[in-house]
């Protein structure tokens, strides 16, 4: 049997500077490559309000490259984040297996393209229409390049996050086994708190548009209860398939002995 050996804390500490600065690193480079596409990719986040944006300030539109750049780097830096994070926490989990780090990183990645896909297509637009459209008999509107980024990012990010359920709920499922027919039990609190981050993150006070940000997160969390069930039942069965160890069968010779001393 190995010895286990631990790391004192001040080795933790370092490993996880050590993984921070790597981050950080990623996200540097990926404000750079924002840098380098910022003209398209503002063209592609302009689209959905269908009007023209302007900047009141001399740095106007500094700022609004900039702030580009920085969504770019973050979205990049977010899932390298999660897969450092899934790294540091392995060697504790064992459990987690040693190539599941690199199957959270494609996967957080899928679930986030994924969220940000449903909210440039669908809620955006809708939000949008909703917004631009009010009282428009009395107010003209004239939007500030940099307010319109800020919304863009907030509501792309935030779909961006919620898109995660699934993977978050097979996380804890792996540390710590749940029951589907409870977690189906809580799904009225998951409907009230959908409901609930749908209006924080949703500045609209259209029901609509609540409703289709808090029906995906209501969607995934049932779909993350199916998964939930199948990892269980996948582990179940795989430990069942395990060969049992043999047990030695140790033919007892007091008998043979008994016997000889009768004859004697």
């Amino acid at each position: 049997m190995k010895d286990v050996k631990f790391q004192p804390f001040s080795e933790h500490i370092r490993e996880l500077r050590k993984r921070f600065l790597y981050v950080i690193m990623v996200v540097v480079v990926g404000c750079g490559f924002g840098y380098a596409i910022h003209e398209p990719l503002f063209r592609i986040l302009k689209r959905p309000l269908e009007q023209e944006l302007y900047y009141n300030t001399p740095i106007g539109g500094f700022n609004a490259m900039l702030k580009i750049s920085v969504l770019v780097g973050l979205v990049v830096g977010i899932p390298f984040l999660f897969y450092q994070i899934c790294q540091f926490l392995a060697p504790a989990f064992k459990r987690l297996g040693a190539k599941r780090p690199i199957k959270i990183l494609v996967s957080s990645l899928a679930l986030a393209t994924l969220g940000v896909a449903f909210g440039y297509f669908v809620s955006l637009p809708a939000a949008l229409r909703f917004l631009t459209n009010y009282d428009s008999q009395n107010i003209t509107p004239l939007i500030i390049v940099g307010e319109y980024l800020n919304f863009v990012f907030s509501y792309l990010l935030g779909f961006a996050v919620l898109f995660q359920l699934p993977l978050i709920m097979l996380f804890i499922n792996r540390i710590k086994p749940q029951n589907p027919r409870n977690l189906m039990k809580k799904q009225r609190w998951v409907v009230l708190f959908s409901f609930i981050i749908a209006a924080v993150l949703t500045p609209t006070p259209d029901p609509v548009n609540q409703l289709i940000m808090a029906a995906p997160v209501i969607l995934l969390y049932q779909i993350s209860v199916g998964l939930v069930w199948l990892q269980n039942r996948r582990t179940r069965n795989k430990k069942i398939a395990e060969p049992q160890p043999a047990v030695a069968h140790v033919k007892s010779s007091a008998p043979k002995l008994l016997k000889k001393q009768i004859v004697a």
